[in-house]
């Protein structure tokens, strides 16, 4: 795991879910605008998986190496899965809130998928 981009990437997710909650519950909440901040991030997870994948068949042992490949396989399904569930919301403040949820939980799935891949 590349911890110095677990770190960022969960500082990342809880600022962008205040601010998508922020502009949603404000009323200024546009999907156009998130969509690219949402493409990147899921961009990094993909980068982080990968090397996490590498890591693994590499030699890496984690700790627990059954639930860290789900916690891999969970952090890459968050972000499409709300945006496909907000698609039909739009602008709307329900999706907002449903991206916010999903940044936030991303995060700890990040948190946790590093607390799984050190070793013991």
């Amino acid at each position: 795991m590349i911890e110095p981009l677990a770190f960022t990437t969960t500082v990342v997710c809880v600022a962008g879910g205040l601010v998508v909650l922020g502009t949603g519950l404000a009323g200024r909440y546009r999907r156009t605008r998130v969509l690219p901040a949402l493409a990147v991030f899921e961009l990094v997870l993909v980068v982080q998986a990968v090397a996490d994948v590498v890591g693994l068949v590499t030699g890496a042992h984690p700790r627990e190496p059954a639930t860290h490949v789900a916690y891999l396989a969970t952090s890459l399904v968050v972000l499409p899965a709300a945006t496909a569930w907000t698609a039909r919301d739009g602008d709307r403040r329900e999706a907002a809130v449903v991206l916010a949820v999903a940044l936030l939980a991303l995060a700890v799935v990040i948190v946790r998928a590093q607390t799984t891949w050190r070793p013991a």
